[in-house]
């Protein structure tokens, strides 16, 4: 770990006490051309969610407080509002979990990415340990971004954590690149968060809402 890193771990263990210190990775994607084929080393099978399938999501996504939003409500409202969550299973088990938003995705801890037309937002990936480092992440990832381009949609965004390396490396493998970093500070029971520093492009996390699509 460099200095730097070390720097950062110490920030955040002397801010837990009262809260979190995070730092989130914004990536795009242009979706010009198709995904990259991904082999399915796992014979993994994908269908999308149905409104079934959230107490099952919500049980996966209990106990990670970067992925949680504290409500099987807000699952099913991403459902009912048209958002599409991508399910894989191999031989029946569940292996990944992961949404495309077209209207709007929770991003930052009180600042939703609003979706201007044309532009998607993957969020939410959680591949269960059994099966990690196996390549589903990637694989459904790039059924996810294939799918969006057949809907029309031309631009993709995510955001991943500093602290969770091995989550970007589906990512850099189908194409996406690292725009901005935003540090903030959420207090603990807070539902919004301090903003303390940006670097790079997250312009598109922080566009005044009228030039966000409604």
């Amino acid at each position: 770990m460099t200095a730097r890193g070390r720097l950062w771990q110490l920030a955040r263990k002397g801010a837990a006490p009262i809260g979190d210190l995070c730092c989130a990775l914004l990536f795009e994607r242009s979706l010009t051309d198709p995904a990259p084929s991904v082999p399915n080393t796992l014979g993994a099978s994908i269908r999308l969610a149905t409104e079934d399938d959230v107490d099952t999501i919500c049980e996966l996504y209990a106990g990670d407080s970067w992925l949680w939003l504290g409500s099987r409500d807000l699952y099913l409202d991403r459902l009912r509002r048209g958002e599409r969550c991508f399910l894989a299973f191999v031989d029946g088990v569940l292996a990944h979990v992961n949404w495309t938003c077209f209207q709007w995705g929770d991003a930052l801890p009180g600042l939703p990415l609003r979706l201007r037309p044309g532009g998607v937002y993957t969020t939410d990936a959680f591949t269960p340990p059994p099966f990690r480092g196996k390549g589903v992440h990637a694989l459904v990832l790039g059924r996810m971004l294939d799918d969006a381009r057949a809907a029309g949609a031309r631009h993709a965004y995510t955001l991943g954590q500093l602290d969770r390396p091995d989550a970007h490396k589906a990512l850099l493998a189908l194409g996406w690149r690292e725009i901005g970093r935003v540090v903030y500070f959420q207090g603990r029971g807070r539902s919004s968060a301090v903003f303390l520093w940006r670097s790079g492009n997250p312009a598109p996390l922080f566009e005044p809402p009228s030039l966000r699509a409604t």
